[in-house]
């Protein structure tokens, strides 16, 4: 009796132990997260499981009978003529519960693209990590709202060179702890991978890179790269000033390196500190020519041009541009696959300072130029090169409507709009802004057409879109929802649709006093716009007293402005004063 209870035991033991047998699932997608699945691809691991052929779904799964939850296994994927993008994923921990959240995601894409495609990817997890950080913050209610919607601003637009820059490493390339630190970061796992960045670590591997000559060029190379994925990672987190000082670590690791100065410059233009990043800038500017690099020389000029005409110095923008752009021309008539790109983005800056500066001609002949060659560049790679085309037909669009050519604009937004629905059907998270944004355009259009219909139809539609995505994300897309219904408001207001009018300008003043109240300096002028409005409204109402409530409120904050900025708002403290003296004389009050 006693044997057998024993052997029962030990039976137990096996299957209990078959049980510990660790699994991974997983799925292969194309280009980016939620693309479409990548069927028949084989995917195995350097720890022995039974290799595993992707389902039509893209889905496989691994098991792996030594291996235990916890332990890490270095994956392979093989498919033709297709790369793994977010390749740091290979070395994967095997998760306790292989189901739900713990799911793998692979992509896959083409050779050509891999770049492209992994600086969607590195943007993507950024972006998700400074919402995610700014939720945070909120929760804990420990900082000002607009200070925070400021620093959130700031994080992300740092996000794309730093997307950038971790597009370009490539396996084996970097150190185990800046991969591993890049694997923390991608899974969401920031803070760890700042632990793996440890600025006393850096520290002292960029000082005996210094005092051991053998190995000193790899040893601080690596360093400096530690450095510049700290400053990242640190701008995720807000922490903007241990950020700077991790990008200036980097420059003093590497002081006559074009990287480290380049990426410091682009965070400083991030933030806004034009004088920092101008500076910076100019000796990435100088290497570059000492190196006789052309293309960096280009760079460097095209990003002086967007500084430059962000502090309204328009003919240095100019120069600094038009070098460029020559610079571009030549480098693309040698290697067009790696320069029409560039020479197609300076002409699209270049187009915008010419509209700026009411250079309309010239506007157009560079926005053209610049279409001719998305449209060539959409042929190779579409996935890449479509949003572009989109922007430019945009851009085109604004441009003819400004030379009364509204046919013209007409299509070209038209164009626009279509494209960005495309995009949309795959990302809409990514394009739907943009569609909705040029429908908002196309309706100014049809309304300064007197199209009324068409305008309408419009507005409703970007009003339908940006109502959906405020629900989902309304700190960022509040405000332009409340522009939606301002410019439908005044619509119904030109055909005399005053109730729905009146209904949709209080509902977009209540969302632009909630935005000025946590950030006044941005939103006050659109509260002061749509009080004007409304007020239009409520006098053709005959609800007097409401009207010239609106206009009096109107009217003080735009003094407000004008004390501060009299340039620009002395001619808005006009227009509040005519309408308050129409509404005056309407109830005949002749002395006011």
């Amino acid at each position: 009796m006693t044997s057998l209870l024993r052997l029962v035991g030990g039976l137990l033991l096996v299957v209990l132990e078959a049980k510990a047998a660790a699994t991974l699932k997983g799925v292969l997608v194309r280009n980016e997260i939620g693309g479409p699945p990548v069927a028949g691809a084989m995917v195995g691991a350097a720890e022995g499981a039974n290799p595993s052929v992707s389902t039509q779904l893209g889905g496989f799964r691994l098991e792996f009978p030594a291996k235990k939850p916890g332990e890490r296994v270095k994956l392979i994927v093989s498919k033709d003529g297709m790369v793994v993008v977010n390749w740091v994923q290979l070395d994967a921990v095997l998760p306790a519960d292989p189901g739900g959240a713990n799911v793998l995601t692979l992509i896959l894409t083409r050779e050509a693209e891999r770049e492209e495609m992994a600086r969607r990817f590195f943007r993507l997890r950024s972006l998700e990590a400074v919402e995610a950080q700014y939720k945070r913050l909120i929760e804990e209610g420990k900082i000002d709202r607009a200070r925070l919607q400021q620093e959130r601003d700031e994080a992300k637009a740092a996000a794309g060179r730093a997307a950038e820059d971790l597009a370009k490493v490539l396996p084996g390339q970097a150190s185990g702890f800046y991969e591993d630190a890049m694997r923390l970061f991608v899974e969401g796992k920031v803070d760890e991978a700042l632990q793996v960045l440890d600025e006393g670590k850096l520290r002292r591997s960029s000082q005996e890179g210094r005092e051991r000559k053998e190995q000193a060029e790899k040893q601080l190379a690596e360093a400096t790269r530690g450095w510049l994925l700290r400053g990242k990672l640190l701008t995720t987190r807000f922490r903007f000033a241990e950020a700077e000082k991790a990008y200036a670590a980097a420059v003093e690791a590497a002081p006559g390196d074009y990287d480290p100065c380049y990426a410091q410059a682009y965070f400083l233009a991030s933030l806004n500190r034009h004088k920092g990043a101008t500076e910076g800038y100019l000796r990435c500017l100088a290497i570059a020519r000492a190196q006789a690099v052309p293309s960096r020389v280009a760079t460097m000029l095209n990003n002086l041009g967007v500084l430059h005409r962000d502090q309204n110095r328009m003919e240095e923008a100019r120069k600094v541009y038009e070098e460029a752009l020559e610079i571009y021309r030549q480098l693309a008539r040698a290697s067009p696959d790696a320069h029409l790109p560039d020479f197609a983005l300076t002409l699209n800056n270049l187009g915008n300072l010419y509209r700026d500066q009411n250079q309309m001609e010239k506007a157009r002949k560079a926005y053209d130029e610049a279409l001719r060659i998305y449209h060539r560049l959409t042929l190779a790679k579409p996935d890449t090169y479509r949003p572009y085309v989109a922007r430019t037909f945009n851009n085109l669009g604004i441009l003819h409507a400004a030379q009364n050519r509204m046919e013209e604009a007409r299509k070209a937004f038209e164009a626009a709009v279509e494209i960005y629905r495309q995009l949309a059907l795959a990302h809409p998270d990514t394009y739907l802004p943009d569609v909705a944004s040029t429908l908002n355009n196309l309706g100014v259009l049809h309304s300064t057409q007197s199209q009324m219909e068409e305008a309408r139809n419009a507005f409703e539609a970007a009003l339908r879109i940006r109502r959906q995505l405020a629900r989902a994300n309304p700190e960022t897309h509040l405000p332009q929802l409340a522009e939606s219904l301002n410019n439908l408001g005044n619509l119904e207001s030109d055909q005399n649709r005053i109730e729905e009018a009146a209904k949709d300008l209080e509902e977009g003043l209540d969302i632009r006093r909630q935005l000025a109240r946590a950030n006044p300096e941005t939103y006050l002028p659109h509260v002061a716009v749509t009080l004007n409005n409304l007020g239009i409204v409520r006098s053709h109402q005959n609800r007097m007293e409401e009207a010239r409530k609106d206009y009096e409120e109107a009217l003080d904050i735009r003094r407000q402005l004008a004390r501060v900025n009299p340039e620009t708002y002395q001619p808005h403290v006009a227009e509040s004063l005519i309408n308050l003296g129409n509404l005056e004389v309407a109830q005949n009050r002749m002395e006011e």
